[in-house]
């Protein structure tokens, strides 16, 4: 089995888990209060910094990288432009709980055994098959045009059929160890919990009356 066949087979359950958390479940329906909204692309600001720049660090330490990375996997350019739209100060922005912990994760990885960061971007690139379509309701929901405000959810534009192929095709390529895949597999796993936690964790904030982009209490 392929690893891109077994990294699907492998998460398909916490796959499922994460898209039905309440606040996916509303992303995907264009029902996600702005604030909210606002907030989890904050929390994703966080991570995708963090394992964008581990990548980078990491890149001679495996020649998968050079395989697999291109410039446009890095999406931290497009969540500053979509939080700057959207009025967050990237100084304002504040790691919650599970954001902490896939953080520390993300660095664990990256000392451990660099090339499970992999697993991590294949979920996160997975992602951007669905919200491609996201993207055009959450437009619609919140009148904005195309660009700014959702360019995170829909970077590759038309070419996502395309980008997404040769992401699978290049990690199929690669020839990965079977201790490699399973610490890739691993990692995919734990990014797909961490997403379920992060959204769950919001969701939870959000009700409690807290700006769960930046960490702090919204006055009563």
């Amino acid at each position: 089995m392929n690893i891109m066949t077994l990294l699907k087979t492998a998460t398909a359950d916490l796959h499922q888990a994460a898209e039905s958390s309440p606040l996916q479940r509303q992303l995907v329906k264009a029902e996600l209060p702005r604030e909210l909204y606002a907030a989890f692309l904050g929390q994703m600001y966080l991570v995708h910094a963090a394992l964008e720049q581990a990548i980078r660090d990491a890149s001679a330490s495996h020649p998968g990288f050079a395989t697999v990375i291109r410039e446009y996997h890095d999406r931290e350019p497009q969540l500053c432009e979509d939080l700057a739209f959207l009025g967050v100060e990237l100084a304002d922005i504040t790691a919650i709980a599970a954001t902490t912990a896939m953080l520390a994760d993300v660095a664990r990885t990256a000392a451990d055994q660099p090339v499970a960061l992999l697993g991590m971007l294949y979920v996160l690139e997975g992602s951007t098959n669905g919200s491609k379509y996201i993207a055009r309701a959450i437009r619609k929901a919140y009148q904005l045009e195309q660009g700014p405000g959702v360019a995170y959810l829909d970077p590759h534009g038309e070419l996502q059929q395309d980008r997404w192929q040769a992401f699978k095709t290049d990690m199929d390529s690669v020839g990965f160890t079977e201790g490699e895949t399973e610490a890739i597999v691993a990692t995919a796993k734990g990014m797909f919990r961490a997403i379920t936690e992060i959204s769950d964790e919001l969701s939870e904030n959000c009700s409690e009356g807290s700006v769960a982009a930046t960490g702090r209490t919204l006055a009563p």
